[in-house]
């Protein structure tokens, strides 16, 4: 399945394309930073607790979205133009995993806003771990 994937037409234009990988990859660090621009910030608020905590929670919640919707998308992109790379590198399923339990943490808190405290340092701390290992892809 792995191998379809690199096979695909899809893949070939990726690895090929002056542009097209590069916009991509590009992209996918835009979509990163909408999420991590917003998800900061709500974890912050939410250590505040009130009702202004949760108003800001309420208004970046969609911006987190969107940029989690952007960040995998493109980063699904970027995946099968070298699948089997990635899947053998330590720092990608690393980072993998980082972005599950960080997903899992929003998921189990995201009818509560504002978070309480234990959820709102897990979510600065899964995220940014996350875009180390991210990084880290490239040194691996």
């Amino acid at each position: 399945m792995i191998e379809a994937l690199e096979a695909s037409a899809l893949a070939e234009h990726l690895r090929r394309s002056r542009w097209t990988y590069p916009l991509v990859s590009a992209g996918h660090i835009a979509g990163i930073a909408l999420l991590f621009g917003a998800a900061v910030p709500m974890a912050v608020e939410s250590l505040r607790r009130g009702s202004a905590a949760q108003a800001i929670c309420q208004r970046l919640r969609p911006f987190a979205m969107v940029g989690l919707a952007i960040a995998v998308i493109c980063g699904a992109l970027l995946f099968i133009a070298q699948a089997s790379d990635y899947l053998q590198n330590r720092w990608f399923l690393a980072k993998l995993a980082l972005v599950a339990l960080a997903l899992a943490n929003a998921a189990l808190h995201f009818r509560a806003a504002p978070l309480g405290a234990p959820a709102a340092f897990a979510s600065i701390l899964l995220w940014a771990a996350a875009l180390v290992a991210g990084r880290m892809i490239a040194f691996a």
